[in-house]
């Protein structure tokens, strides 16, 4: 099921922009893949505080870490494989280097998840919580 959730992502996120879009089209691109980013990057977030005051099932949150990390990383290879038009080659740098902060970061939730290190959730919490207002932030500037 993840695997088909993850290529309906992908085809969405991918539909009908061409490998060199133009610069708007390239903008509302890098808008919904951060957009994305935010969501899945607060969906760990909130996994993590919920699971450290035991209200989740492991089996649950382990499940829906994953699904995460892969919407993540799927989003983010779609807009990585875009060729950006030479005017938004700053916007190309920020954008990526976000979105693959964000890859780093919830990696290491679910490797701290996977191995119980608690102790370590609220500072990932606090750094995913900055991460994700960081990229909102950028999207908003984009709309």
């Amino acid at each position: 099921m993840t695997r088909i959730a993850a290529l309906l992502a992908a085809l969405l996120l991918s539909g009908c922009v061409p490998a060199s879009p133009d610069a708007d089209t390239y903008r509302d691109k890098a808008a919904l893949t951060l957009a994305s980013a935010v969501s899945e990057t607060r969906t760990v977030s909130r996994l993590l505080q919920i699971s450290q005051d035991g209200r989740m099932l492991r089996a649950t949150a382990k499940a829906q870490l994953r699904h995460s990390e892969d919407a993540l990383d799927t989003a983010t290879g779609a807009f990585t494989e875009l060729n950006p038009p030479p005017t938004q080659d700053r916007l190309n740098r920020r954008a990526n280097r976000l979105l693959g902060d964000a890859g780093d970061l919830v990696a290491e939730a679910r490797i701290a998840f996977e191995r119980s290190r608690t102790g370590q959730y609220p500072g990932l919490v606090r750094e995913l919580e900055n991460l994700a207002a960081t990229m909102e932030r950028l999207e908003g500037r984009l709309w």
